[in-house]
């Protein structure tokens, strides 16, 4: 735990920076407010604080007593004779935190004449973050994003249209994956990674407990008996301390057990599938008692990464930044048991270039690097990433493993962007505010699928 605290903080504080070395925070300009940074980054008050403490030990800080903190006025931004490619991203990132440094490394190793900075921003209002960037003078060459950021640009045509300048890299990627990125005739983003939710196990506890591993064809009633006995009061006190499952209720989660229930959130939904979802999150949170609800800002869950919990449901991107932050144990994928379409959603990150970037050449010379077999095999085989690539998955992970992940053959086309699930953002945030209640235990599965059905009735 120590560990992982010190690498939150050491992590703000390099972000901080960045930004401050870069020249997007100006010398003797404020920062964010702690109550701010907590906000953007999804930290604790304690670790910014720590943070902040590492800065100001650098000399990078000025505190001014009931004002807030500012960027020394003494600090010099370093002239660089190189070439620079500038590179904006979000954060928090675990494929940022385990891998942007790797790329950038082996690039600039090629390519001694050229240096890469990049900068990291907050992912809440990220992309008014990159237009304040802009606005001082810091044009990005590339923007690596979530692609939920990628859906929610209003204007496509102010990014280069990828398909030409990519277009051999293009043609081993997944075309599932490479086309949810295009904009009517063009691809506006790169994908650079990807990963299907899916359910993980820690199989230390299952042999504890003398379970087997989830075979490809297990059922909902499987899962239900594994996860019972996985739920224990370990210390004899009274009160259970590890869970069969540690659930979610953050929308890249909890949906894949609608999606796998036959639901659809687009006009007239199934009510009766709506009811199956709710009604079996219920029983795993309150009747069955063998599930253990993560705050929605870590969906990651506590829970499974330190043992106290046998199963999560998780992406590759999610568990590669566990294992590389130090997690003692190898979680294995099973298959997903909670409804008869076998279906689940999938999450992706990548990179984009302004169409008015300073350096294009430089900017897809980057992406074409990145893109290229050896940097995908590195990816996947050093960092534990999947790659965009079908034959380097193919190399890395056997054929159980890709289908208990739902990317191999045609099974892949039951896999969804949350964008695709929920054409209206908007949306999410109205059922996120309905089912409160539902959450905490405090209104049924029945009144709760009434309250759905009447905001998804009510959609244009």
């Amino acid at each position: 735990m120590r560990r992982e605290n010190e690498f939150r903080y050491s992590k703000l504080a390099n972000i901080l920076r960045e930004q401050i070395l870069s020249g997007y925070i100006k010398p003797g300009q404020y920062l964010l407010s702690e109550n701010e940074l907590c906000k953007h980054y999804g930290m604790s008050r304690t670790s910014v604080r720590k943070s902040l403490d590492r800065l100001l030990q650098e000399g990078l800080i000025v505190k001014k007593m009931g004002q807030g903190t500012i960027v020394s006025p003494d600090v010099l931004v370093p002239h660089n004779p190189r070439r620079t490619l500038r590179i904006v991203g979000t954060a928090p990132s675990y494929f940022a935190d385990h891998c942007m440094q790797m790329m950038i490394q082996a690039y600039e190793l090629e390519n001694p004449q050229i240096e890469v900075k990049y900068l990291s921003l907050p992912v809440l209002d990220f992309w008014d973050s990159v237009q304040a960037s802009t606005e001082l003078g810091l044009q990005p060459d590339l923007i690596f994003i979530s692609d939920r950021q990628c859906f929610e640009v209003e204007h496509p045509e102010s990014f280069l249209d990828l398909r030409e300048p990519l277009a051999s890299s293009f043609a081993k990627q997944y075309p599932r994956i490479m086309n949810a990125f295009r904009r009517e005739d063009s691809i506006i983003a790169a994908p650079v990674t990807f990963s299907p939710v899916y359910l993980a196990y820690n199989p230390g506890l299952f042999e504890k407990y003398g379970l087997s591993a989830p075979k490809p064809d297990w059922t909902r009633e499987d899962f239900i008996r594994a996860a019972q006995k996985l739920t224990v009061d370990t210390d004899g006190d009274g009160i259970t301390d590890q869970y069969g499952l540690s659930l979610s209720s953050a929308f890249s989660r909890w949906t894949v057990f609608a999606l796998q229930n036959g639901v659809s959130f687009e006009g007239a939904a199934d009510r009766q599938a709506v009811l199956r979802t709710l009604t079996f999150l219920h029983d795993l949170l309150y009747r069955y008692r063998i599930a253990k609800l993560s705050p929605i800002h870590r969906p990651s869950s506590e829970g499974f990464i330190h043992g106290k919990a046998g199963m999560v449901l998780t992406t590759s991107i999610e568990l590669a930044g566990w294992l590389n932050e130090g997690m003692d144990f190898e979680p294995q994928v099973a298959a997903l048991p909670f409804g008869d379409n076998k279906s689940t959603l999938i999450i992706a990150n990548a990179f984009m270039v302004p169409a008015d970037c300073g350096d294009r050449e430089l900017a897809l010379q980057f992406l074409q690097f990145t893109l290229g077999d050896s940097l995908q095999e590195a990816i996947s085989r050093d960092r534990r990433f999947l790659s965009v690539q079908q034959a380097v998955n193919a190399r890395m992970w056997d054929k159980p493993t890709l289908d208990s992940l739902h990317i191999a053959n045609e099974r892949f086309e039951n896999s969804y962007f949350l964008s695709e699930v929920f054409a209206d953002f908007d949306l999410m945030e109205e059922m996120d505010i309905e089912m409160g209640l539902f959450w905490l235990g405090l209104e049924s599965a029945e009144a709760t699928t009434n309250r759905i059905l009447d905001l998804l009735h009510a959609q244009p």
